[in-house]
């Protein structure tokens, strides 16, 4: 879809949910009818078709090639907001997640092996948002303030939880300085 994007050509979807045989099968007949540029028709394909690159596996030295060029650059905020907006409510399948985990798990994982030193540490924990400076809080400072209130002055666990909306264990952490430590 990319040569789209830089020229005037159209696109026009003609089959839609066929499976990927067929797809290849198709397109060569379509390549073959309107024929490519280069053979003095209206298409931008490059091959006559039919030979799809679904489940290509690139080799190590091919992906050092294509991954070098962006080597040190960083993804703008409008960029990230748009990977993110593609990945929205996507539904990954049970199997998909499983192949994942196994693919990065143990001596995969690049990270294995490796700790982090209590420097690094302070530094991750210092940096995390906390409270209602994180994006899942439900409670502002006001709140746990009050929770720890009402709890030193007898109203059980369940109530509060009831009260503000949150889980029985989220009171028993507050209460107990498991969490909100910083309030």
């Amino acid at each position: 879809m990319s040569i789209v994007q830089k020229t005037e050509y159209d696109v026009h979807i003609i089959l839609d949910e066929i499976d990927y045989e067929f797809a290849k099968e198709k397109e060569k007949e379509f390549i073959d009818l309107y024929k490519r540029k280069v053979d003095g028709g209206t298409l931008c394909n490059i091959t006559k078709g039919g030979d799809g690159v679904l489940g290509i596996v690139h080799s190590e030295e091919a992906r050092k090639k294509m991954g070098e060029p962006n080597k040190g650059k960083t993804i703008s905020e409008w960029h990230k907001k748009r990977i993110s907006e593609f990945h929205t409510g996507k539904v990954v399948a049970k199997q998909t997640k499983e192949k994942m985990s196994e693919k990065m798990s143990g001596e995969k994982n690049h990270r294995y092996g490796v700790n982090a030193s209590e420097e690094t540490k302070n530094k991750m924990s210092a940096s995390a948002k906390k409270g209602e400076d994180h994006q899942f809080s439900k409670l502002k400072s006001s709140d746990v303030l009050e929770i720890r209130r009402l709890s030193s002055e007898g109203m059980g666990k369940n109530k509060i939880s009831k009260l503000f909306g949150v889980a029985k264990f989220t009171v028993h952490s507050i209460v107990k300085g498991l969490t909100w430590k910083h309030v």
